[in-house]
């Protein structure tokens, strides 16, 4: 089988560009961070949020910002990633009335 080298480049710069093409394939096929895509993948909560939980597997500083735009994400980031209260979260996390009762149920907050 002939590969070529151009095409792959060319596939490579259009996959890293779109956030959730970059997210699974540094997932599944890299098996760990692909830096060069990561500004992409930052850039969309939900995924920054998969990217932090799978790929890197725990706290990614430069991504919060943007997961800090979505009240829901910004919950799961703190219960599944941080495994502890966001406090510079949770003003966001409070206009959402569901999404703050499971914030406090889940770090017991009174």
């Amino acid at each position: 089988m002939n590969f070529k080298p151009k095409r792959i480049k060319e596939r490579l710069e259009t996959i890293k560009t779109d956030p959730k093409k970059a997210m699974y394939h540094s997932w599944v096929n890299l098996g760990g961070r692909w830096p060069v895509a990561e500004p992409y993948i930052m850039k969309d909560p939900k995924i920054a949020l998969a990217y932090a939980t799978n790929v890197i597997k725990g706290r990614w500083p430069e991504a919060e910002p943007y997961i800090m735009k979505e009240p829901q994400t910004a919950y799961q980031y703190a219960k599944y990633v941080l495994r502890s209260r966001w406090k510079e979260a949770e003003p966001l996390i409070k206009t959402s009335l569901a999404t703050w009762y499971s914030y406090r149920k889940n770090f017991k907050i009174k």
